[in-house]
């Protein structure tokens, strides 16, 4: 009880005198996402936090669609839709075997049969996902079913203490609230959500938490603010979902609907997008780089870029042509995680060819190379 009292009245003061006396330009009100229910993450909690939440907004969703149905418009639209996924179904089966409210608001409000079944088709592939990841986990416990053991960890006897999660948790949280107060900051501009299509939403949470949790274990994090942030979109709502904690007011986190304009100076800020011109040479911790929360697999445009140059904001793009071979038809994108996985480490050692190391191998042109010629080897052996 001491200690989680503690943890949040230090969290309280970190975040107060970083927004506040240290760096007085940071004037954040943290907006806090409020729900008709409380969600508190105990250790005697009876229900899931996730599927608390998950359950709020698959009911608010449904009223949504209730309301929208009632529209003959709409209600003619849903029908002949219904008709689209049985053709779909007879033709190839790529169909998923329900459809909840927030899947049919996607769909109705997709302008394209083209979109519609790229979203159906996706939506088919999670469902496969999830049915294999359990049928393996079920293998998997019939094996451990056979070993049967005494051992509570695995290892045989053990002279050391085991580490809990909420131990593991406390000590990452107290370490991004030092990175709060003394770290450099990383700033997510979350003002693209009209422009992505809703599986592109669905990465692009998904890969925010991967943000969140690389900055969250490395050795010297980041401060990170989420700017730009409407919490009603879906991106948020998925992120909700992923982490319920996520608007308590304890968690280790910068989340605010205003502008990075309105916060920090903006001689300070630089966008970090693929289309500007000038090459960033060398990590400035007095600057406050901004990461484009946007994921754009279909429709690669330069929003990031169009942005900043509206706002008169400063631009770099990261060294990846100059210190990289690239292989070829590689794409030189990197994910919003990647990216502040190259900054983390390009600001711990100084040294690109380090922060680049964290780039997939397969996008290169010596693993490419090799891929080929391994291929060419099993063609030569089969003749």
């Amino acid at each position: 009880m001491y200690n989680r009292f503690y943890l949040n009245f230090v969290t309280f003061i970190t975040k107060f005198y970083s927004n506040v006396s240290i760096q007085h330009i940071h004037k954040v009100k943290i907006s806090q996402f409020k729900i008709p229910m409380q969600v508190h993450v105990r250790n005697y909690c009876k229900e899931n936090p996730s599927k608390v939440i998950c359950e709020h907004y698959n009911k608010l969703n449904e009223e949504e669609l209730k309301t929208l149905l009632e529209d003959p418009k709409y209600k003619a639209i849903y029908d002949r839709y219904n008709l689209e996924l049985e053709y779909i179904k007879y033709n190839t089966g790529k169909v998923p075997k329900t459809l909840t409210s927030t899947n049919w608001l996607h769909l109705l409000k997709s302008s394209t049969k083209g979109q519609r079944r790229s979203y159906i088709e996706f939506l088919w592939k999670i469902e496969m996902k999830q049915k294999n990841r359990l049928e393996k986990k079920l293998l998997q416990n019939e094996k451990e079913k056979e070993v049967k053991t005494d051992d509570r960890y695995g290892i045989g006897n053990s002279l050391f203490f085991r580490i809990r999660d909420k131990t593991m948790n406390e000590f990452y949280n107290s370490k991004l609230i030092s990175a709060m107060l003394h770290e450099p900051i990383i700033v997510y501009d979350l003002g693209y959500d009209e422009y992505m299509e809703p599986f592109e939403r669905e990465n692009c949470a998904k890969q925010l938490l991967l943000s969140f949790s690389t900055n969250r274990i490395h050795e010297e994090p980041f401060n990170l603010y989420f700017c730009n942030v409407n919490n009603n979109s879906s991106i948020m709502q998925k992120l909700h979902k992923l982490i319920p904690q996520i608007y308590e007011p304890h968690f280790p986190l910068n989340i605010t609907s205003k502008s990075y304009l309105e916060i920090f100076d903006k001689k300070q800020l630089v966008y970090l997008t693929p289309n500007a011109k000038t090459v960033l040479k060398k990590f400035d911790p007095n600057l406050i780089y901004i990461i484009g929360g946007i994921v754009d697999k279909k429709n690669s445009k330069p929003y990031s870029f169009q942005k900043a140059n509206k706002e008169g904001i400063k631009m770099m793009k990261l060294p990846l042509s100059e210190t990289l071979e690239w292989g070829t038809g590689s794409s030189k994108n990197l994910p919003i995680n990647q990216v502040l996985s190259v900054m983390l480490e390009l600001k711990r050692t100084k040294d690109w060819n380090t922060a680049l190391n964290v780039i997939p191998k397969r996008k290169l042109k010596q693993n490419r190379d090799e891929e080929q010629r391994k291929r060419e080897t099993m063609l030569l052996n089969y003749t």
